[in-house]
């Protein structure tokens, strides 16, 4: 990540790009800053909507505890669900973001939920994540398609994006579609590495199929798309405030173009899906906005910042002032048993 915004650099005039955002207006940040936060906020009531599918309660008054009795649900106090998620920014920068299931882990240190039960829910984040960025998406294309569509790779762009709908159909499909999925987990079950974990696979399966039904899918939607549209505003601010003029359609062309960013950065699965994000956003901002290279080598770097760094460093500070609520000596075993 750190290579591509010194890439950022490298490529754009070392001087023009400075004095942009030199001359960015300060006061943007306090708008910015605080749409990153509501964005946290609607993305973290994501995660509080998921652990209750789980039997994990969050509660405001009571403690963080395993479940007392087969018929009671482990509880988890707010506060520590929060710092738990907040903590867990940075497992974003892991390839695949596969550093997350340490969130499954650190949960079941607290609540003594199994992995195989809480870890579907970092895949449940990612699928509201995609749907709510590809409503965006085509919600912005629907208004403003002359003002995006313009560029030379508008097919390599439909293509993208068609081809995810129909990815995120599919796996919806084969989830919620019980006799397809069951012969997939016999089938994991019949080859020899596999067959002592059938157990787990059928777990895994089971709270992946509780959380990817319509019913918990539309509001945790909405929680997604709420969020993604409070970064879109912020990148649109963004835009503004390095000299762009203020309109309808550059709104449009921010929320699409931001939005087809995530895309590419999670079908790359490099962490944090460095490269695929700054690279999608210059070359659409060039393209369809007609920027600058100063500008959109400050665009690049800003949007990088306050859409990755900025979250990962609030995390790291969070898991080091909490470090012994979020990794106890039982997280260690934990870790060693896997």
């Amino acid at each position: 990540m750190a290579a591509v915004l010194i890439a950022v650099v490298l490529l754009s005039n070392a001087r023009e790009l400075a004095h942009k955002l030199g001359s960015f207006p300060l006061w943007l940040f306090v708008p910015i800053i605080g749409l990153k936060v509501v964005n946290w906020i609607l993305r973290y009531l994501e995660w509080h909507y998921f652990l209750h599918i789980i039997d994990v309660y969050p509660v405001i008054r009571g403690e963080t505890r395993p479940p007392l009795s087969p018929n009671q649900p482990a509880t988890i106090r707010v506060s520590d669900s929060f710092i738990l998620w907040m903590a867990s920014l940075p497992f974003a920068l892991s390839p695949g973001k596969i550093a997350e299931v340490l969130k499954a882990l650190i949960l079941k240190s607290m609540t003594h939920t199994p992995v195989v039960r809480s870890a579907p829910i970092i895949f449940a984040e990612r699928l509201v994540d995609g749907i709510a960025v590809i409503l965006l998406v085509g919600l912005s294309a629907l208004v403003a398609g002359d003002a995006i569509f313009q560029t030379d790779d508008a097919q390599y762009i439909r293509g993208v994006l068609i081809g995810t709908v129909l990815f995120l159909f599919v796996l919806i499909g084969v989830i919620q579609f019980r006799p397809i999925a069951q012969v997939l987990i016999n089938s994991l079950g019949c080859l020899p590495l596999l067959r002592r974990f059938q157990d787990s696979i059928q777990t895994l399966y089971e709270s992946s199929y509780d959380l990817a039904k319509i019913r918990h899918l539309t509001p945790t939607t909405l929680f997604g798309v709420g969020a993604y549209f409070t970064d879109c505003i912020g990148f649109y601010l963004i835009l503004t405030g390095l000299g762009e003029t203020p309109s309808p359609d550059l709104f449009a062309q921010a929320v699409f173009i931001l939005g087809f960013s995530v895309v590419i950065s999670a079908l790359s699965a490099m962490p944090g899906g460095a490269g695929g994000r700054e690279l999608t956003i210059g070359a659409l901002l060039k393209a369809l906005v007609g920027m600058s290279t100063a500008s959109t080598g400050a665009a690049v770097l800003m949007i990088g910042i306050l859409q990755v760094w900025f979250g990962a460093l609030i995390g790291v500070v969070l898991a080091l002032v909490f470090r012994k609520r979020l990794f106890p000596p039982s997280l260690k075993e934990e870790i060693k048993a896997i």
